[in-house]
């Protein structure tokens, strides 16, 4: 009886209890905010061993958003070959493993050799983390390396691709390429380079403003609506870099579900004459040889595993013009592909022959280089000419395109689509769902957190009785969100009654010694129909 007594009172003190914070939540605005946070982590492994893979890094390291009352963090680390096969990528510790171009092109010659026990065990360890649902990125080399590659290979560096392959793909691609200097000695012609003549072409050191690794060329891409990656993009194309990597094919029958993302210019690269460089074919000689083994560059370190190797291939010379354009068949080919891994766990995969995480330039053309008794590999053969010099222009060209490698590995970590991270600035207008509404209603922000410091939400619309490009009104403050401790919120009352309106939002953040306000994005953030 004693017991049964006891037991109530403890149940009677707990339901006290819950009482009065529940009551103090109703009287604590701020105690109630606390409550209703949520936080979620993106665990990124950027799969390098050079150490120093700084391209995916910088987009991700230290960023943070809001949407809403919901906080997610970008938590990327580097993991190396050594790490893969001590088994640390997989689903308890990472969310989405970047295979960076940078590791794709040095170690293509030694994942190469599939039947090395070592890396036998990297494919195994990859594949599982895909079964297991961790999501896929990868850009230029780390894109063809997850597999599809149809054609039978001929050349070194094509058997080197096919044999690299991880298969967890389902995307298809042709791969046709050879070293320069190889490829002339076994009379093949300077030709069987093929498009990838933009990226072994374009010189191995600084020589250019547009340096950064300067190389190919920035094509307006198309971009496709249909997924979330890109449906809050303004207009139909977005600049982005490439450097010869060949187009995605999309099987017939595909055993997967598979998104095209974006897509090549309609109008062939060749035919643009701002695009257009000439193959080149050496006529050194064995001489040429020996002297670029011998007097070449020993302080060259890009692929260390080859070493000395390098050098002959790098600065042997004399190379010569010819006068055959290179010529691409990539015109409205995909560029970009989602798709997602045919078992329960869904994994999702994105590949892009470009690079979204390289500087990026407006204007300009390639220029092919004088031909001189000189001419190597290392000096390049051809240069960018006349582009707008970097910062002059209305984007920031080294982080134009870093929204589109955060929004693709919070897309693959399986973030909600409405929650991915802004485009054009630090903060944007999350969709509105549905389209139909009736006032009042909730608009919810999504911004880039900062730490130390006071951050506020302006929301502006404009309003529109018929939706017709000539009949919207002037944007218009509607309010400001001064505390987003509760989550970036407004409640809507449709100042202009039924119709159309369009939203977007404004950042503004108070450090110790400035204030900073990001700019007007290029269109609206989100848009509604008030019944």
């Amino acid at each position: 009886m004693k017991l049964k007594i006891l037991a109530i009172a403890i149940m009677l003190i707990m339901v006290s209890s819950a009482f009065l914070v529940t009551a103090k939540v109703k009287d604590n605005n701020s105690l109630e905010k606390t409550l209703t946070f949520d936080t979620k982590e993106i665990r990124v492994a950027i799969y390098t061993d050079t150490k120093d893979e700084a391209y995916f890094m910088l987009p991700l390291k230290n960023y943070n958003w809001k949407v809403g009352n919901t906080k997610y963090y970008f938590v990327p680390n580097l993991i190396t070959t050594k790490s893969i096969l001590k088994g640390e990528l997989n689903t308890d510790n990472y969310d989405v493993l970047i295979y960076s171009f940078g590791q794709a092109d040095q170690y293509l010659l030694n994942t190469g050799f599939s039947r090395l026990p070592k890396n036998k065990i990297v494919v195994r360890n990859i594949l599982n983390f895909i079964k297991d649902g961790g999501g896929y990125y990868g850009s230029c080399g780390g894109c063809g390396i997850a597999g599809g590659m149809k054609n039978k290979p001929k050349t070194f560096l094509e058997r080197m691709m096919y044999k690299s392959s991880l298969g967890i793909s389902g995307v298809e691609f042709e791969y046709n390429t050879a070293i320069p200097l190889v490829t002339e000695m076994m009379r093949r012609g300077p030709e069987s380079v093929d498009m990838q003549a933009y990226l072994l072409y374009s010189g191995w050191y600084t020589s250019n403003p547009h340096d950064m690794n300067f190389s190919g060329i920035c094509p307006d891409i198309n971009i496709s609506k249909d997924n979330s990656i890109f449906d809050d993009f303004v207009g139909d194309t977005r600049k982005i870099r490439w450097i010869g990597f060949p187009a995605l094919e999309v099987p017939e029958q595909p055993d997967r579900e598979i998104t095209v993302l974006a897509r090549f210019p309609s109008e062939e690269i060749s035919d643009n004459t701002s695009a257009q460089i000439h193959y080149w074919t050496y006529t050194g000689g064995i001489r040429g040889l020996i002297k670029g083994l011998i007097f070449g560059n020993s302080k060259f370190t890009c692929f260390k595993n080859l070493g000395i190797l390098m050098r002959p291939w790098l600065f042997s010379s004399d190379w010569e013009k010819t006068d055959k354009i290179l010529e691409t068949y990539v015109a409205n080919k995909p560029f970009m592909t989602a798709e997602i891994y045919p078992n329960e766990n869904k994994a999702r995969i994105v590949r892009c022959p470009g690079h979204p995480e390289l500087v990026t330039w407006w204007g300009g053309y390639l220029q092919d280089m004088d031909d001189t008794d000189k001419n190597n590999l290392y000096k390049g053969f051809y240069k960018l000419v006349d582009a707008i010099p970097l910062n002059e222009t209305i984007e920031d060209e080294i982080t134009y395109n870093y929204c589109i490698i955060r929004r693709i590995a919070a897309w693959e970590a399986k973030i909600p689509d409405n929650d991915l991270p802004s485009v054009y600035g630090a903060s944007q207008v999350s969709d509105i769902s549905p389209y139909n509404q009736s006032s009042p209603f909730t608009i919810i922000g999504n911004t880039k957190e900062e730490a130390n410091c006071i951050v506020s939400l302006d929301l502006y619309y404009r309003y529109s009785t018929d939706n017709s490009s000539n009949n919207w009104s002037a944007w218009k403050l509607y309010e400001t969100d001064t505390d987003g401790s509760n989550g970036w919120l407004w409640e809507f009352n449709s100042p202009n009654g039924s119709g159309y309106y369009q939203f977007y939002s404004i950042r503004h953040v108070v450090y110790h010694d400035r204030t900073e306000a990001e700019t007007v994005p290029p269109g609206p953030d989100a848009v509604a129909y008030v019944e």
